[in-house]
């Protein structure tokens, strides 16, 4: 199926690993331009140059999202180098560093304020935009009530950044703009947390496995072929949705 991506303008942060590089090589695939980001230069190099191999434009730069002046700049730049944006897709997350309120600071700045930060900046770019959409990834993390330790703040800001999703798509659908989001379970990559467990504690690894009705981990590309499809022309008439992706693993009716 054609999904009308071609010549599409796109900004993703987090793109040059895991579900975000899956993200960044998929829209790449269907004819899109990509702008991306993350923290580490040479890995934001490469993925760069693995785009253009593909015959599209791509840009990328190295920065902190939490940093919302270097952000913003960025982000600006970004959409003058794509000549517009069309799609914006808000990846970047992180696992917790730390402890007890600090901990929950630190997963309201990366978990649900740079969502916020990148929704405004992109909003009124995307106006201007054609077929316009707004998606953020979240987790499965949002509706589980038991989280492995220090994982508290990230399971409520991923619950939060569902809600957002519904209240800015309530809020700009006139305007023709779709909001959605993705909730991944457990992806499977090198050098991912998933892949750094079945390393340092393989028990854990297989149990996880087990968790979805399909009885393995999710890849990248699983993630990032739904992604493409909500983000495209094809899905015009979906905005504040929340689509699970995790094998089943969450064992619930999705509302």
């Amino acid at each position: 199926m054609d999904l009308g991506l071609r010549g599409k303008r796109a900004i993703i942060t987090g793109g040059t690993r895991g579900i975000g590089r899956a993200i960044a090589l998929g829209l790449a695939n269907e004819g899109a331009s990509v702008a991306l980001c993350a923290r580490t230069h040479s890995q934001v190099e490469e993925a760069v140059a693995a785009l253009k191999a593909m015959g599209v434009q791509a840009f990328g730069s190295s920065l902190d999202v939490r940093d919302g002046n270097a952000f913003t700049t960025w982000f600006s730049s970004a959409v003058d180098q794509l000549g517009g944006l069309d799609i914006a897709i808000s990846n970047v997350s992180t696992r917790p560093t730390l402890q007890g309120e600090a901990a929950w600071r630190e997963a309201f700045e990366t978990d649900f304020l740079q969502h916020v930060r990148f929704s405004s900046v992109a909003l009124p770019s995307l106006e201007k935009g054609n077929d316009p959409a707004l998606l953020f990834v979240s987790s499965i993390a949002s509706i589980l009530t038991v989280l492995p330790p220090g994982e508290d703040g990230y399971g409520t800001m991923k619950a939060a950044l569902i809600s957002l999703t519904g209240q800015l798509a309530a809020k700009h659908g006139s305007k023709g703009i779709r909001v959605n989001a993705v909730s991944p379970g457990p992806i499977l990559f090198s050098g991912g947390v998933w892949d750094q467990i079945r390393t340092a504690h393989p028990a854990l690894f297989e149990r996880a496995a087990q968790l979805p009705a399909l009885g393995r981990h999710g890849r990248p590309e699983e993630v990032a072929d739904a992604v493409a499809f909500l983000v495209s022309p094809r899905a015009s008439y979906i905005t504040g949705a929340n689509l699970r992706i995790d094998g089943a693993a969450v064992r619930s009716v999705n509302y």
